[in-house]
């Protein structure tokens, strides 16, 4: 979906369930990773004779290590560079390939905070160059053929986990494990995805191992996976297990990541109770009592930030993220600081068609003759990150993204058409759709793909001779059918929006466009149909077989039933990804009931009991998410409830000094319902607020006046 429907209000807490060390976000990574570094410093010699000559304290440019020195292909790993002779300017590079400078941090002179890019496989040499100088570590990296995500989890088990495989050939059958412990609900999903649940483990971080079936042969990635015992230590939320008698809150600030000192924290929402207080310079205040247990609730204030409440929870250790205001009067908003950018990389090859001609171009006869007013043109493209996250036009930069059956000139023959492309920096695969054009009104009709798959391309970096032989015919059909619609909302919803991209992995999802002028006029990918009614199965005409080059590929299907021509709210939808069966209609199934706001009711006065409450049909929820915006405009509370617990309470804390009520006027507010596979509340991590870990969503927004 687009995660601009979501809104402001949503995406601000996500930026702090994405404080990982593979995530972007607050850098919440850097101190942990120079923690690590300590620790192992302690152990590196007895004696201090042992030490080598390491030029600190002299300008000698040198890498001593990377910390962790290990990470998955798919890159985004953060760590640290320790050696000495660093520079603001320093550019480093792991395999070949440059770390993008926005993402190079200089922490110290002898420390580089990095964001590591994606490579192949195997060690990878790390090299940082100051003012022309160079100093390389051989092997300092090394990418691992796995990845794990998420890749942290509650000792409990349970989490919902995805294994991406470089290279792999998964098959059924095989076995997955953390640590020496089996994996549950193994689900084969392609040769290079398995899914499965996180079995039980005692804090720490464990290697994960997939082990084939028909050899014995093992896949390992050592360090893939950390079990938590309290709250998630890098997406807050809940953990630690259930209340006896104590409550540890940690308050931090969504924006930065630092913690919160004097922010207000009272259990329950009588003020005459001990368990309130403030929290330390650390961001954290413990309550303990011998009546402290089972479901309770806590508030969270404090001024220039949103108040958060965690309703009928039942976990010692609560970390919250407060959002901060961007207001002047808070020492907020204005411009944000300018940093080093981010650089691009280009793709070129050529676009070649098999036939008689074996040392030079080939005619494009998998296409029709074209009419008199069309033309045979091909369009290259990468895959996406994600559906939400378009690429950078691939024609910038003077790229020849559009391609005609045209023969270029004789001294730039070779095997087929040439192409180039801008592309965003990271292992994917490049595709070309070629078809019929109509050079009057710009109509593009695709009859034959081709991909190149497991391509890598670094910041500023070039990479040739990707080659796309443009042999898949685009002569299948792909038909959903939608079931079990709830019952609309207030004002919807009233139209289908439904969506067929194909999955590939790790190297991303084809999210096939008409045309680069489809791309940058926000129109509608190829692969999605729009209808008033679902009485008729969405049929998606033109699609590849699973077959050859996407042999791994599996259909990500989304079917979603929103408000009017823009896909507005109230919407609800689902999502089935690793569809691979096509020979009958895919199902698509298990809308959640649009919330409907009870009290107050759309447009009346805040109740004076202050609780918002709301209903729905259709199945439970897993997580209620409702967000309120004050008559000043500045978010005022967010509370995280239950998917069976359909109230959100908001107490008067004006009472508290510097604590200010909820600013009078007119209020929005919305409740987000989310399923989420795997998912308890009370392990909730702010990182579950990423909508890419979710299977079904239901919203509407409502206004009260107070």
């Amino acid at each position: 979906m687009d995660v601009r429907r979501i809104g402001a209000l949503l995406a601000v807490a996500a930026l702090a369930g994405g404080c990982s060390k593979k995530e972007g976000g607050p850098r919440l990574g850097v101190p942990e990773a120079g923690a690590q570094d300590a620790g192992h410093d302690a152990g590196v010699a007895d004696d201090a004779t042992s030490f080598p000559d390491t030029g600190i304290g002299s300008r000698t440019l040198l890498i001593e290590r990377i910390v962790p020195d290990h990470g998955p292909f798919t890159g985004g790993t953060r760590a640290v560079v320790r050696g000495n002779g660093f520079t603001a300017d320093a550019v480093v590079t792991v395999g070949g390939r440059m770390v993008q400078p926005a993402d190079t941090d200089l922490i110290d002179r002898n420390r580089l905070a990095i964001v590591v890019p994606a490579g192949e496989p195997g060690p990878a040499d790390v090299s940082v160059v100051v003012d022309g100088v160079t100093a390389t570590l051989p092997g300092g990296w090394t990418y691992d053929a796995l990845a794990v995500d998420p890749d942290r989890g509650a000792v409990s088990g349970g989490t919902f986990v995805t294994l991406t495989g470089s290279g792999t050939a998964f098959a059924a059958g095989d076995r997955v494990f953390f640590g020496r412990s089996p994996c549950t609900d193994v689900t084969v999903v392609s040769e290079t995805t398995i899914t499965c649940r996180t079995p039980p483990m005692a804090a720490g971080t464990v290697d994960v191992k997939v082990v084939r079936a028909a050899d014995g042969s093992e896949i390992v990635a050592e360090d893939a996976f950390t079990y938590f015992d309290s709250s998630d230590p890098f997406g807050g939320g809940l953990g630690g297990g259930p209340i006896r008698g104590s409550i540890h809150v940690t308050v931090l600030n969504a924006a930065s990541g630092d913690p919160v000192p004097d922010a207000y924290v009272v259990v329950g929402e009588d003020l005459r109770t001990p368990y309130q207080g403030l929290t330390d310079l650390r961001g954290q205040i413990t309550f303990s009592g011998p009546d402290l247990g089972g479901r309770q609730t806590i508030h969270v204030a404090k001024f220039c930030f949103e108040k958060t409440s965690v309703v009928a929870f039942d976990a010692r250790d609560v970390t919250v993220f407060l959002v901060p205001w961007m207001d002047p009067m808070c020492g907020m908003g204005g411009m944000p600081p300018t940093g080093r950018g981010r650089q691009g990389a280009r793709i070129e090859g050529e676009l070649i068609w098999l036939g008689p001609n074996e040392y030079g171009p080939n005619p494009w006869a998998n296409i029709p003759d074209p009419r008199e007013d069309e033309e045979k043109v091909a369009y290259v493209y990468t895959t996406q990150y994600s559906v939400d996250l378009p690429n950078p036009d691939p024609s910038l930069g003077g790229a020849r993204q559009r391609v005609t059956e045209v023969l270029p000139p004789v001294e730039e023959r070779r095997l087929g058409y040439p192409y180039s492309i801008f592309a965003r920096p990271a292992g994917l695969a490049v595709y070309a759709l070629a078809g019929l054009e109509n050079r009057r009104t710009g109509e593009f009709i695709p009859y034959v793909m081709g991909v190149a798959r497991n391509v890598l391309a670094g910041p500023g970096e070039t990479v040739r001779n990707v080659n796309i032989v443009m042999d898949i015919p685009l002569d299948h059909r792909l038909d959903v059918e939608l079931s079990g619609l709830p019952s609309p909302g207030r004002t919807g919803p009233d139209r289908f929006r439904v969506s067929a991209f194909i999955d590939l992995g790790g190297e991303g999802v084809i999210v096939r466009y008409a045309n680069p002028g489809a791309m940058a006029g926000g129109l509608d990918p190829l692969d999605v149909v729009r209808a008033r009614t679902a009485s008729r199965p969405f049929r998606f005409w033109a699609q590849p077989a699973l077959h050859g080059a996407l042999a791994d590929g599996r259909y990500r299907v989304q079917a979603g039933w929103f408000t009017g021509d823009f896909d507005a709210q109230p919407y609800t939808w689902v999502l089935r990804t690793g569809v691979r069966d096509v020979s009958e209609p895919v199902r698509m199934e298990g809308f959640l009931g649009v919330p409907r706001a009870t009290s107050p009711a759309y447009g009346e006065r805040l109740p004076t009991d202050r609780v918002l409450r709301w209903s729905a049909d259709g199945p439970p929820a897993d997580l209620h998410v409702v967000v309120m915006v004050g008559g000043d405009g500045n978010p005022a509370w967010r509370h995280f409830t239950p998917g069976d617990v359909f109230e959100a309470p908001i107490p008067d804390l004006s009472s508290i000094p510097e604590i200010t009520d909820i600013s009078r006027g007119f209020l929005t507010w919305a409740v987000f319902r989310i399923k989420i596979p795997g998912f308890t509340f009370d392990t909730f991590s702010y990182a579950h607020l990423n909508d890419r870990y979710w299977s079904h969503a239901a919203v509407d927004f409502f206004v009260a006046s107070f």
